[in-house]
């Protein structure tokens, strides 16, 4: 159902918001995992008669693992580095168990405890991918069958019996779970995509550059090289007085979906106000950006829009890494605002002014 849902190059991005908005929801609940592990030692004592200090170290040793998980959640940033720590508290608890159960007088028990393990795995389940949380969960079946080698549960056949359907149970609830969750990011989405898209070209409008910066320093977060073109279309009132604004939409429309055509996705181009926008072109020399914008130039000019002849002009600036993208769409415009009083129609570099 993801993958009908979710196409292939977004699942990446689909898993990560889901890891991001239930990292607290599983990461508390690996520190509870590891809490109730101790407090089980009650539950041995009882099982004794009397103070069990057999399971002390079993039963506590869950420690070393919760402080390992606790050092090193706050870095996991990204859903995989969740996938490598987060079941590690499940499975430590696990084994812990395990441990203390060689001590106990009574072992029947001990199937309630690897029952209840299936609802820690469906706790970290909530953050994780499918495909990975069905693997390292069927592992707890392998425990089960590992300790049975030596710790000899009397109920062994039941306890499989009772964990097979449970595993498929989390499965299923997972599987559910991920669905549920894949409508509501699809409609995040379509709203993000709303928020920050003109409607009438097509292309982003001026709130996209907000994820396109840092919101502290407001430099750009692109790691490679970038030029900037700031273009506009001549005499575009003139289009509207002469054929009506239908026909200046109609032209808009056109000029974006020319240059649009010819820039990489890696590239956006932004609606900045009325007939100005702004082209971030990434991993550009300032050469190729300029011979970029003068082929966009001519083919504007010579293509026909089928309502009448327009032109563009075009102001471009290299960006100066961590520099305030403010300061380089100013040169950009001052760039443009030359071309415009020179004659139009032209490209014109800042650095050339």
């Amino acid at each position: 159902m993801i993958k009908s849902k979710i196409k292939k190059e977004e699942r990446q991005q689909f898993y990560q918001s889901k890891f991001e908005y239930f990292k607290k929801v599983s990461g508390y609940s690996a520190m509870l995992i590891g809490i109730l592990e101790m407090m089980y030692f009650y539950s041995d004592c009882q099982l004794f008669g009397r103070f069990a200090y057999e399971t002390i170290i079993p039963r506590f040793s869950i420690i070393i693992p919760m402080i390992v998980f606790w050092t090193l959640y706050p870095r996991i940033k990204t859903y995989v580095g969740g996938v490598l720590l987060y079941y590690i508290m499940p499975h430590a608890a696990m084994w812990c168990t395990i441990w203390a159960i060689w001590y106990l007088p009574n072992r029947d028990f001990a199937r309630e405890g690897f029952i209840i393990m299936h609802f820690a795995f469906l706790a970290i389940g909530l953050a994780m991918p499918l495909k990975y949380h069905a693997i390292i969960h069927a592992l707890l079946l392998f425990n089960i069958i590992i300790s049975n080698t030596f710790n000899h549960y009397e109920t062994f056949p039941l306890m499989i019996s009772l964990a097979l359907p449970l595993y498929i149970g989390v499965i299923i609830m997972l599987y559910i779970f991920d669905t549920s969750y894949a409508d509501q990011y699809l409609i995040r989405q379509k709203l993000v995509l709303s928020s920050i898209s003109d409607e009438l070209t097509g292309t982003f409008n001026r709130y996209k550059i907000d994820q396109l910066i840092d919101k502290k320093t407001e430099a750009f977060v692109f790691n490679q090289d970038v030029v900037l073109l700031m273009f506009d279309i001549d005499y575009f009132k003139k289009v509207n007085d002469t054929y009506g604004h239908d026909a200046g939409d109609r032209i808009l429309q056109f000029v974006t979906s020319e240059i649009r055509s010819q820039i990489y996705g890696r590239d956006f181009i932004i609606r900045w106000g009325g007939e100005e926008f702004i082209v971030i072109l990434v991993d550009y020399t300032i050469e190729q950006a300029k011979a970029l914008a003068e082929k966009l130039r001519v083919d504007v000019e010579s293509s026909n829009n089928g309502i009448c002849p327009v032109t563009i002009s075009i102001g471009l600036c290299k960006y100066t890494p961590k520099e305030n993208y403010h300061d380089t769409i100013s040169k950009a415009d001052q760039a443009l605002y030359y071309a415009k009083e020179h004659g139009r129609n032209m490209v014109v570099n800042y650095d050339e002014l």
